[in-house]
């Protein structure tokens, strides 16, 4: 969580240029009519989580996406034949982005696997069957995706969400101090089943979203600050559900 930007900066600059170009239009200077539309609404929310997110956060990315579509599609007079190319190209950048995002994970969690595991033992429990990541890596894309993590050290991972489904069962899973999951939902949902002892700690982002922890209706069930599950990341026209069984 240190590693999480604070995204007042970027803020109070998107403030001081929409306050600037307020005042230059009041003053009878010419400012494009586009400049105050809906897509660039998109696109500033898009650069202010991203910002908070060193643009690792795929919601952010489809909100720049989008917004920057419809800007060039319904503001801009764009030759004939380049608009129907926007799409597909839109497209193609989010699935670059997203197999970028997928492999540079991967690097990550294949470190973390070789610091905490003797690659033997490992290979021969893998071999098996018994063997569990400690790290969760999905990507749930136009799709549904369920995971069920049975490592007895899980550390985290990332988990994307866009317009899909991820369903997270960390039921039989156990934290030895704490895990770090990063999150990143836009135009889809999340839902973590988790053990009702862990202390679950939310500080993602959200925007026009939902996050409901449902383990609180379970009654007599004290936390484990030991079995520590922080959440990280941002949720844009999404949900999460976190519960237990």
């Amino acid at each position: 969580m240190n590693g999480k930007r604070n995204g007042n900066f970027v803020l109070r600059v998107i403030i001081l240029v929409v306050g600037s170009l307020l005042l230059l239009k009041q003053m009878g200077l010419f400012i494009p009519y586009w400049v105050f539309s809906w897509p660039m609404i998109l696109i500033a929310i898009g650069i202010y989580t991203g910002y908070k997110n060193r643009f690792q956060s795929t919601g952010s990315v489809v909100l720049i996406l989008i917004g920057g579509f419809f800007l060039l599609k319904d503001f801009m007079f764009l030759p004939f034949h380049i608009g129907p190319m926007l799409l597909p190209i839109g497209l193609i950048l989010l699935g670059l982005y997203i197999i970028f995002k997928k492999n540079r994970n991967k690097s990550f969690n294949l470190k973390g696997w070789e610091e905490g595991f003797d690659k033997s033992t490992a290979e021969n429990e893998k071999v098996f069957g018994k063997y569990s990541s400690d790290f969760v890596n999905v990507d749930a894309f136009l799709t549904g995706i369920k995971r069920k993590v049975m490592s007895k050290n899980f550390k985290g991972g990332d988990v994307t969400s866009v317009f899909g489904g991820a369903d997270i069962d960390l039921m039989h899973a156990d934290i030895q101090d704490q895990a770090v999951l990063k999150v990143s939902v836009a135009f889809g949902g999340l839902k973590l089943i988790v053990p009702p002892h862990w202390d679950v700690q939310l500080g993602v982002s959200n925007l026009a979203a939902g996050i409901d922890d449902k383990r609180y209706a379970q009654q007599g069930v004290a936390q484990n600050a030991d079995k520590k599950l922080i959440i990280t990341g941002s949720v844009i026209f999404g949900g999460i559900e976190i519960t237990s069984y």
